[in-house]
């Protein structure tokens, strides 16, 4: 007869036996279900969903001038037996300006109406309920939109079309395009109030916006067995016509196809069948290389109203000349599980390449981030030799784990304080998988002080919403890296930028004086203007009205700095005043509540035609379809190149680990209850 003690042992060994023929029994059905290719849908939890709608898109990009015309065609096509309502979450630019749509069903072409978002769904869900084909599509953040299908029948395609314009990037004599093609997952930061000692936490009493974002609709991702096989079809042609001969035209991660059919024109295709795991990225340069320092572009509306487009780029050898300062340089690195694999081995790149180019005037500071912080050192320390080679060590055991909790990376290097004799400038290397960004914005803007925020986008698809407006709040810029090649190049631009002074107090004024005897003030966009750095233009839409000439104005190392621009003088374009009227949004949202003013983004929308928070586009097809769709499905977007799906959210862990510490912990459970 077996002791009480010989009894436990006996029947864990049992259990650890069933067990682990449990697991190896998971793994070999994993396996073998894997064997043939097939086409499985995940939500950005991980948990499996059915395919039925297939989305094929296309971009043709037009370039003018400093401005991009884009046109996004989206072809859905219901694989389903049945009707169904179709949705798609998918990305565009962060500063796009989207002002049309149309939905396209047969022969048939329905023009999409700009309408108050509120209204809009209320007609699209009546459109739904009485069986008619409708589109809605509104703005989830400015660089995340939801399109909406309704009653799409077997077999049939709907084809939705969206116009957005944009202001082309231009920095160190290079011209830049960007094309998101899909989402990094994001995290949801959790609170909760812990309740007193014996007492459950009751989740149900916390307000809903504890724990999700209002109004956040997750991708779906689609992935295969076998990493070869396209996921979705997506075509991409750029049309390039800015009267200068191109030295350079590269595309940084796809395979592309170039035409010169004209002098100064040039027809750019993506020539890459899977493509669409990856921001598309192209960068050309004109042959020229004394570039005009400033470019000047204006329209009239038919009501008289005047705007203008000023791109303004001070000689490089203003900076040059200029003495270095000595800075404190704080890097802030994420170690989320979302930056795990590709996105990690990149930053780590990227901060042991920024400390080489460090000097020996300079402090600094290393800062790992997950839902902890991790400080290289309690402060910033001196640049030497020591230092530097502790910094390469903590860099090197840097690991990917754990949630995306931005503030407290923000709280621990953003102090409010203003820094006599010397630059404190905060590098912020992330792939900003967070949905909270609207309050992180307000948090780095009451927090800034007289430090200056740069960030540095990590991975094939980060989150550039949120990196672009941080760096516009931060008076800094955003630099974006997709992959290892660019480490080096997009540092030295960076830190060659950082070493010298900015020229601050940037500000736009007209010539004309008031009664006061002073130069009125113009209204435009960005503003506050951000400091302008080494090779870095200033970008700004400015309403002109019956201005003949306007004043820039700031403050460098050397003294005050002024420039006249005659207004008359400026190259007409198409465009300008839906950029002036997006740039204003962008900065009412960025420094205000939304409810405040709701109202006025509102009205500047319906005005310009402009998708924003409070506005959708609504197209409703007159006759009534056979059928009511009763099944509702989401589109799939693809996987970002790098990243692999893992539960939690951004938590670095697999599926099998969680399966396996379950099992443990159960069995743990029965023997202390057993005994």
């Amino acid at each position: 007869m077996l002791s009480k003690p010989s009894k436990v042992l006996t029947r864990s060994r049992l259990w650890l036996r069933g067990s682990l023929f449990t697991v190896i029994a998971f793994i070999n059905f994993a396996s073998n279900a894997s064997t043939s290719p097939e086409l499985i849908m995940f939500d950005s939890n991980g948990a499996k969903a059915a395919p039925g709608v297939i989305v094929k898109s296309a971009a043709t990009m037009t370039v003018t001038g400093l401005i991009n015309h884009v046109v996004v065609t989206q072809h859905y096509r219901n694989e389903n037996p049945f009707a169904v309502n179709a949705r798609y979450v998918f990305p565009l630019p962060e500063e796009s300006a989207v002002h049309a749509m149309t939905m396209h069903i047969g022969e048939r072409v329905i023009k999409g109406e700009i309408d108050k978002k509120a209204q809009a769904e209320l007609r699209f869900q009546q459109a739904q309920q009485a069986g008619k084909q409708a589109a809605l599509v509104h703005q989830q953040r400015s660089n995340m939109f939801v399109t909406n299908v309704a009653n799409i029948g077997p077999g049939d395609d709907v084809q939705i079309e969206l116009k957005y314009q944009e202001v082309i990037d231009y920095r160190s004599g290079t011209f830049a395009l960007r094309f998101p093609t899909t989402i990094t997952p994001r995290y949801h930061p959790f609170n909760a109030v812990l309740q007193e000692q014996g007492e459950r936490p009751n989740v149900e009493k916390q307000p809903a916006s504890l724990f999700a974002p209002s109004d956040w609709i997750t991708p779906f991702y689609a992935t295969t067995s076998h990493g070869d096989t396209p996921q979705s079809e997506f075509s991409l042609t750029i049309n390039i016509d800015v009267g200068l001969e191109l030295v350079d035209i590269q595309s940084k991660y796809h395979q592309i196809a170039i035409e010169n059919p004209a002098f100064g024109q040039y027809q750019v295709a993506l020539n890459e069948p899977n493509a669409v795991n990856r921001d598309f990225l192209l960068e050309f340069k004109p042959l020229q290389k004394e570039q005009a320092q400033a470019a000047f572009f204006t329209e009239q509306l038919n009501n008289g109203e005047r705007f203008g487009l000023l791109m303004l780029l001070p000689p490089d050898d203003h900076f040059t000349q200029t003495q270095r300062l000595a800075r404190e340089m704080i890097f802030v690195v994420d170690t989320s599980g979302s930056m795990h694999g590709q996105s990690m081995e990149q930053a780590k790149s990227a901060l042991h390449y920024a400390l080489s180019l460090l000097d020996s005037n300079d402090s600094f500071n290393i800062i790992g981030f997950d839902d902890q912080i991790m400080p290289m050192s309690n402060n910033p320390v001196p640049a030497n030799d020591f230092n530097l080679r502790r910094a390469e060590r903590f860099v090197y055991n840097l690991q990917a784990d754990g949630g995306t909790e931005i503030k407290g990376a923000l709280d621990a290097v953003l102090d409010g304080r203003d820094h006599q004799g010397y630059v404190r400038q905060v590098i912020f290397l992330t792939d900003g998988s967070v949905s909270n960004e609207d309050s992180l914005f307000k948090h780095i803007s009451a927090q800034l002080g007289d430090s200056r925020l740069f960030t540095i986008g990590i991975g094939s698809a980060p989150n550039s919403y949120f990196m672009r407006r941080a760096a516009d709040v931060g008076r800094g810029s955003f630099t974006f890296i997709g992959n290892s090649g660019d480490v080096k190049p997009k540092m030295q631009q960076l830190f060659d930028k950082l070493a010298h002074p900015a020229i601050t107090q940037l500000a736009l004024t007209s010539e004309a004086v008031n009664q006061q005897g002073e130069y009125q003030q113009l209204e435009y966009w960005p503003s506050p203007l951000p400091d302008l750095y080494f090779s870095e233009p200033v970008m700004v839409a400015v309403k002109l009205d019956n201005q003949a000439a306007i004043r820039l104005t700031g403050q460098t190392a050397q003294g005050p700095l002024a420039i006249k621009l005659n207004t008359q003088q400026g190259q007409s374009a198409q465009g300008i005043a839906r950029l002036w009227a997006r740039q204003k949004i962008k900065s009412l949202l960025l420094y205000n509540e939304q409810q405040q003013v709701k109202a006025q983004v509102e009205s500047l929308a319906l005005e310009h035609q402009l998708l924003s928070p409070f506005t959708a586009f609504i197209a409703i097809e007159k006759t009534q379809s056979n059928t009511v769709a009763e099944q509702n499905v989401q589109a799939a977007n693809q996987l970002p190149q790098g990243l692999t799906m893992r539960l939690p959210q951004t938590d670095g862990q697999s599926r099998m680990y969680i399966l396996l510490g379950l099992l443990l912990l159960t069995g743990f459970a029965v023997l202390r209850f057993k005994k």
